[in-house]
């Protein structure tokens, strides 16, 4: 009886004992936290403009995707909700990797443009669109519209104001025909001194095209472009020298950096002081409405006397703003730069001619693409993916370049945008522009990591993001990429795609080339 009694009591203590251990051990399996596993993690690829973004607040940055094993927080939501309303552009954010995970979560690997903030961030459930804790964001504005009568004390949009402290609207159409200086040169970086690949820190890893102006304190420059940076509000304008010795000094500054020169291209004439060019239509006979005026810098000149070496207020004389600062009318080329009478004879109140051809009028416009590999997707280029601009081609050069108008209204693509030079002309204009560079090697292409075995001619572009300025673009046209691109039968007025391969390479970029004062890009869509 007792021996029953202790072994039941046992066996009681010991099935007491095992649901103990058992429950403990359910407990701690219950307890364990499980974490997401990665299942991709590759780089972002194609246009980097296209990848800024900005926080949202709504998630955090951590050393790697938030539910992976081991992820730290970098940067907690309510600091990064202060970007989303930063008035510095220091706070852009650029992403260049997504990841996913096995739970369908993306993750994107960003970085302040400061370099403060590095880490990955909840995107969303989707790869093709930023969602989460980032949002696409465009670092600089289009500058809003200003009509030629506006005016107040800081926009400078008066003839004979020479200030542009303050303004932030956009250029009128006498500041943009105006000349400007660097009003104050130096080396300070803070974007009235110096000029920029682009608006500072509105791209990154893009810095100063020169770190001191002072090389440049006599150069006088035109504006090609403008925009305003997004966060500071204020106005940037790309500048280009009006003599080609100071173009390595073209970029980007603050329009509050410079200072309007009293050498603005104008259409006042006086006998006393000037001498008129005007354009004669070789095909009627006829002078065209348009001239230009040079008008000298000296004073006590008189109608009559010789013009001999004087100059103007942008230090050209007579024959020189002939030769490099006069174009031909919209819808003309010049026929040569040659007058009547002979510049040689010209005297104060003097009317000098030249001849100039009506441009046939083409059919087609184009918009440049580039394309990484032979299945790579397109993408649209901008004015700033080329080194040295948009290519610019001669009104002669896009008139062979280019379809005509016919009588049916309609041209393929193939009988102009081909590989044949001598059927096909697009490329071999192109080809001739002043910014495209001849027998290129050491070129790279991306998506299979070869070089490529022929010397090619194409065009500089930007640094690669990442190389620290060792490797840049190189866009060479591709015919048979055009062609596929675009449906051969096209109507008159149509913009046809034209496609460039996209290499990558370690040259040297070379210098900026000359400008052509009679080219320009009227033959792309803008």
């Amino acid at each position: 009886m007792k021996n029953n009694l202790k072994k039941s009591l046992f066996v009681g203590i010991a099935a007491l004992g095992f649901v103990a251990v058992a429950g403990t051990a359910n407990a701690t399996q219950a307890s364990a936290k499980t974490y997401a596993k990665a299942t991709s993690n590759k780089a972002l690829s194609g246009d980097a403009t296209t990848r800024n973004v900005n926080f949202t607040g709504n998630a955090a940055l951590y050393t790697k995707a938030g539910t992976l094993k081991g992820a730290k927080v970098v940067a907690g939501k309510t600091t990064l909700g202060t970007f989303a309303d930063s008035q510095s552009s220091k706070h852009n954010v650029r992403a260049y990797r997504v990841a996913t995970t096995n739970r369908g979560s993306v993750y994107y690997k960003v970085v302040s443009f400061d370099g403060q903030y590095r880490g990955w961030i909840y995107g969303g459930k989707s790869a093709t669109a930023f969602g989460g804790g980032v949002e696409s964001y465009s670092t600089t504005t289009a500058p809003a519209a200003t009509t030629d009568t506006t005016s107040s004390a800081s926009s400078a949009s008066s003839a004979t104001s020479t200030s542009t402290n303050g303004q932030t609207s956009g250029l009128t159409a006498d500041q943009k025909a105006a000349t400007y200086k660097i009003a104050t040169v130096g080396t300070s970086n803070d974007g009235t001194q110096v000029t920029y690949t682009f608006p500072a820190w509105t791209q990154y890893r893009k810095g100063r095209v020169i770190t001191d102006s002072t090389p440049y304190k006599d150069a006088t420059f035109k504006v090609t472009d403008q925009t305003t940076r997004t966060r500071e509000g204020d106005l940037w304008v790309k500048i280009e020298a009006t003599d080609s010795k100071n173009s390595k000094a073209n970029g980007w500054i603050k329009y509050s950096g410079l200072t309007k020169t009293t050498d603005t291209p104008s259409t006042d004439f006086d006998a006393n002081k000037s001498v008129k060019i005007s354009f004669r239509d070789t095909t009627t006979g006829k002078t065209l409405d348009k001239s230009a005026t040079w008008t000298t810098a000296s004073s006590n000149t008189k109608q009559g006397d010789s013009v001999a070496s004087l100059v103007n207020n942008g230090g050209y004389n007579l024959a020189d703003y002939i030769k490099t600062q006069i174009s031909a009318p919209t819808g003309y080329t010049l026929n040569s730069r040659t007058t009547t009478p002979d510049v040689t004879t010209a005297k104060f109140g003097d009317t000098l001619t030249i001849d100039v051809t009506p441009a046939a009028k083409a059919a087609a416009k184009v918009s440049f693409y580039y394309q990484e590999g032979d299945k790579g997707a397109i993408h649209q280029m901008s004015e700033s993916d080329f080194a040295f601009g948009y290519p610019a081609l001669t009104a002669d050069n896009q008139t062979k370049a280019l379809p005509k108008t016919t009588p049916d209204g309609s041209f393929k693509v193939s009988d102009y945008f081909g590989s044949d030079k001598d059927k096909n002309a697009f490329v071999t204009q192109l080809d001739a522009s002043k910014t495209a560079t001849k027998d290129v090697k050491n070129l790279v292409d991306p998506s299979t990591k070869g070089t490529a075995f022929f010397a090619k001619t194409g065009f500089y572009g930007q640094n690669v993001d990442g190389s620290n300025g060792a490797q840049r673009y190189f866009y060479v046209y591709q015919p048979d990429w055009t062609k596929a691109n675009n449906s051969d039968n096209q109507s008159d007025g149509s913009t046809v795609k034209v496609v460039l391969q996209r290499f990558t390479t370690t040259n040297q970029l070379p210098a900026t080339p000359d400008k052509d004062s009679n080219a320009n890009t009227d033959y792309i869509a803008k």
